[in-house]
């Protein structure tokens, strides 16, 4: 009895097991996918999370730059309340759809930041996530580097500013607690290096102070199309701060600025 007992456990845990490797497979695809035109995979890297890599179908590695892409806090308002939430809002925020639509030559890199105020940073070095793509990802990062932040996704990319391969700087309604200094700060370093300030109805009253402070280049469209100059803020206090990655139309006409200017 206890025999039979315990062999239906074991069968019921391999079943659950298949069941997960599934669905963690279709979520996190271990080998690549074709996704938008692209090509889509994804791997595991410890405590840090899972790391989801996109390329465009006409990718050529010698002209790309790597972009990389950290979410924000409250994803469980889109559904996305697992453990492995940028799984989720890979899907809900349609970030390959968006990458595809920008016509970036590019390597797309998505990242898992804090959900919440309190957690971690998971990425605190530009070195070792490029390190981790190559090694895991099986693909060399492209310099140089492009850090898109939206949100509480700033708090890692700040932890990006002391490497001399990011050049670009994209926040999307960002700016929280010490970040705009920080990021002043690291704009005026270089003539070298790139800024694009978006504000929406959380951050748009400190992006455009330091859009002034910057004397960036100043439009009202958040959609775009965005002026090649080095520093450039747009700000619409009437976009919600989630409209902002859900609709679909602002990280692609931000990302499109993005091109040879930014070497």
């Amino acid at each position: 009895m206890i025999g039979s007992r315990c062999f239906s456990v074991v069968i019921a845990f391999m079943a659950l097991h298949l069941d997960l490797s599934s669905v963690w497979a279709e979520a996190c695809p271990p080998k690549p996918v074709v996704e938008e035109g692209g090509t889509h995979r994804c791997y595991a890297d410890g405590r840090r999370g899972h790391v989801h890599l996109w390329t465009p179908k006409e990718f050529e590695p010698k002209s790309a730059v790597t972009v990389i892409y950290v979410h924000g806090h409250n994803l469980h308002d889109d559904g996305c309340a697992n453990a492995h939430y940028l799984d989720c809002a890979w899907d809900a925020h349609g970030l390959a759809s968006q990458f595809a639509k920008s016509g970036l030559n590019a390597l797309f890199v998505a990242v898992e930041g804090p959900v919440r105020a309190g957690r971690d940073v998971k990425w605190t070095s530009l070195g070792v996530l490029l390190r981790s793509v190559r090694r895991r990802g099986g693909i060399v990062p492209p310099t140089p580097v492009v850090a898109v932040a939206h949100s509480a996704g700033i708090y890692t990319v700040m932890r990006f500013l002391g490497d001399s391969r990011l050049r670009h700087v994209v926040s999307l309604d960002a700016l929280y607690l010490r970040s705009p200094k920080v990021l002043a700060k690291w704009y005026r370093g270089s003539k070298r290096r790139r800024l694009t300030l978006v504000g929406a109805e959380s951050r748009y009253a400190r992006t455009s102070a330091l859009g002034r402070k910057l004397s960036c280049a100043s439009k009202t469209d958040v959609f775009g199309p965005y002026s090649n100059a080095r520093c450039v803020v747009a700000v619409d206090p009437d976009i919600g701060h989630m409209d902002l990655i859900r609709d679909g139309r602002v990280l692609p006409g931000v990302l499109a600025r993005i091109n040879t200017a930014s070497r």
